[in-house]
């Protein structure tokens, strides 16, 4: 078996192929291309070559990308005409009272996906029970139809009132939109979130509108060159809630793709907090473009039901990620007040940070490593790629030094500090407004740039130890290849507790269920690799925010116990809140069946040797990690010669060609047996 992940970020592509009929993993980096596939395309030619083997061999190949969430960021999606009931034209723009900023006087709203001008409204009604007022005639349907049309869209998204009670009216404006618009692609509220709340529900469905076409144009050019270069292996593609699909299934449904990227390198943190038996940590993603962190709590990565995406809601469940522009790229300057920032513009891969020669002049955070003697410009990449250090310091004296009146290592100390101090509150936000203890986690860092900064942010927020994989440049990647086929779907099912029959919720969870096991077996997985979860959102009876809690397995006589569940729900309340009121009723809101499809995951064990005691430097350089202490000739170790046993103290730096890993002074480096390296305050 050969499996192969790709994980597209803005600045560098990272690859891991598994080969376990050789016992052997490669792993490799190149450029990114963005909005292209031309990256992966060359990076699975040269990994492939590395390997030994041709492209055809490869068995699964597994993929994570940021397509739709830049195309959604940028405002670079498709033309969307939007069909709504009659009187709700202005739900996009309207939203809700939400406001980010409760204080501020003067606020901007975020310009919705689809401008007012798109928005077609349907006569037709239902109300809050489902029950039609106004029914849609076909004739209407065809008006509607027709009106889409002239405003020539590359795609239609559809939301009418209450449809996710009953969704005849959309399946009906559906089948007139497809004879009037055939090939276009066309997203109906009742399967994309079919969920109470208009706002969310209609948002969430125009952004699957928005993105489909880009993220559907992306994965048929990559199939397509995928099958011209060779490559035979089913694609498979990485989703926001940490499970992979399908492309037919990520077509079906591409708002489940926005957080494709950041997914990986949390399945692979779950797998290590079971491995090492840390069951609490926060990872850590930083790359050249962003830095995305999530936590996991019992060694079960923390899901949400929506989020908040660049001031829209997007309701569809996804891995509880935070992500920021901080990045080996981001740009560091001085405002207009005097004081220093860093990023959100990016540096991105081209032309990158100063020091890449390729013609940028901005200071970047990479530059500020290299004037700190932290990246060895010789060695970067593994010496694949030089670094001009020169143009570092001149981007740094240049953009920051001088403008503040400061020295040039102290600007570069102020980037880090800046840079880092944006990522704390991140942390801050996943743990502590979670009322999580940040003490007790430890902090997983990979990416290329998250070893560097790691050690700093940990040794400030008191964290318990940083960990550090064998190859954290592509550790997300890694990720990819633990994922199993993941399917979502869902039901509005409004009752009380007390109100509730067995059999009712019986048949419900059942018919998503089937829904559920047909669409894997439309997958070619097998009956015995299939495994369902049954989840519920609910809330306290008047309350407007609800709680998503796993249910028993239901089929078997007497499961339902709503006093268990109830219980269940409060003590989760409980957590979230930091109170509960055991004795107020609670009701249902949605059901929900997550399945799986086990998929096969390669895994080579590598035989990594043991060592004791404090290894041996390769060598010693200026490194400057404090403005007091300024630079002072640092031990450089190879990350190649650190075997499970070995132990030793900062002040140091840790070479490898896929990241570089800082121990400041006071912080002891062990190796555990799998290879991490496990960095904790000395005692």
């Amino acid at each position: 078996m050969r499996t192969l992940s790709a994980d597209v970020g803005g600045t560098f592509t990272d690859l891991v192929l598994i080969d376990d009929e050789a016992g052997k993993v490669h792993l490799d980096k190149v450029p990114s291309t963005p909005g292209r596939a031309d990256g992966v395309l060359s990076g699975i030619g040269r990994i492939a070559g590395a390997a030994g083997i041709a492209p055809g061999d490869i068995d699964i190949f597994v993929h994570g990308f940021t397509v739709g969430t830049n195309a959604f960021l940028t405002r670079n999606g498709a033309r969307v005409a939007m069909a709504v009931s009659s009187g709700m034209r202005d739900v996009l723009e309207i939203g809700d009272q939400m406001r980010p900023h409760l204080y501020r006087l003067s606020q901007s709203r975020p310009e919705p996906v689809v401008p007012r001008s798109r928005v077609v409204e349907v006569a037709e009604r239902r109300d809050a029970f489902g029950k039609v007022v106004e029914a849609l005639t076909q004739q209407e349907a065809e008006r509607v139809a027709e009106a889409l049309a002239a405003l020539e869209p590359e795609s239609v998204a559809v939301c009418l009132g209450f449809s996710f009670l009953d969704s005849a009216h959309e399946d009906m404006l559906q089948g007139a939109i497809a004879r009037r618009l055939p090939g276009v692609p066309i997203y109906l509220s009742s399967r994309v979130n079919p969920q109470i709340e208009e706002y969310p529900r209609a948002n969430t469905t125009a952004v699957a509108a928005y993105v489909g076409p880009v993220v559907d144009r992306y994965v048929s050019t990559l199939d397509q060159a995928l099958a011209g270069d060779g490559v035979t292996a089913p694609l498979r593609l990485m989703r926001s809630d940490g499970g992979v699909a399908t492309p037919e299934s990520a077509r079906a449904n591409p708002a489940t793709m926005m957080l494709s990227g950041p997914a990986g390198g949390v399945i692979a943190g779950a797998a290590m907090a079971q491995e090492l038996g840390v069951p609490d940590l926060v990872t850590f993603d930083m790359g050249g473009t962003s830095a995305d962190f999530s936590v996991i709590a019992g060694s079960e990565p923390r899901m949400v039901t929506g989020r908040t995406v660049d001031g829209v809601p997007l309701r569809l469940p996804t891995l509880d990620i935070e992500t920021i522009s901080a990045g080996g790229g981001s740009i560091a300057h001085v405002d207009l007040g005097g004081a220093l920032r860093v990023g959100p513009q990016s540096a991105g891969s081209e032309p990158g940070p100063a020091c890449y020669g390729q013609g940028g002049r901005d200071a970047t955070v990479t530059d500020a490593a290299v004037v700190l003697g932290i990246l060895d410009p010789g060695a970067f990449l593994g010496g694949e790629m030089t670094l001009d250090a020169e143009l570092a310091r001149e981007a740094v004296q240049r953009n920051v030094a001088e403008p503040l009146g400061l020295s040039l290592e102290a600007a570069a100390l102020g980037i880090v500090r800046v840079a880092n101090a944006g990522m704390i509150q991140a942390i801050r936000k996943l743990s502590v407004e979670r009322g999580l203890d940040i003490r007790d986690f430890a902090l997983l860092a990979f990416g290329g740039a998250g070893p560097i900064y790691a050690p700093f942010m940990a040794r400030d927020l008191a964290m318990a130890e940083v960990l550090v994989p064998a190859n954290p440049g592509v550790y997300a990647a890694q990720g990819l290849l633990m994922s199993d086929i993941r399917h979502v779907a869902q039901a509005a099912f409004q009752r009380r507790f007390d109100k509730v029959a067995e059999a009712d919720l019986d048949a419900r969870l059942g018919d998503l269920q089937g829904e559920l096991d047909d669409a894997l077996a439309h997958d070619g997985i097998a009956a015995e690799n299939r495994y369902f979860r049954h989840v519920a959102d609910m809330r306290c009876s008047g309350q407007f925010h609800e709680l998503a809690v796993a249910l028993p397995e239901p089929g078997a006589p007497g499961w339902w116990r709503s006093g268990e569940v109830a219980a269940a729900f409060h003590a989760e309340h409980e957590k979230a809140y930091g109170h509960t009121d055991p004795d107020a009723p609670v009701e249902f809101v949605n059901l929900r069946v997550e399945a799986y499809g086990r998929t096969t995951k390669a895994r080579v064990a590598a035989d990594l040797g043991t060592g004791e005691g404090g290894p041996e430097p390769e060598g010693h350089r200026p490194v400057c990690l404090d403005a007091e202490e300024g630079f002072r000739d640092t031990p450089v170790y190879r990350r190649a010669d650190l075997k499970p046993g070995h132990s030793f103290d900062g002040p140091a730096v840790v070479t490898q060609r896929d990241t570089t890993t800082v121990v400041l002074a006071g912080q002891n480096v062990t190796v555990a047996p799998n290879g991490v390296l496990r960095v904790r305050t000395a005692t």
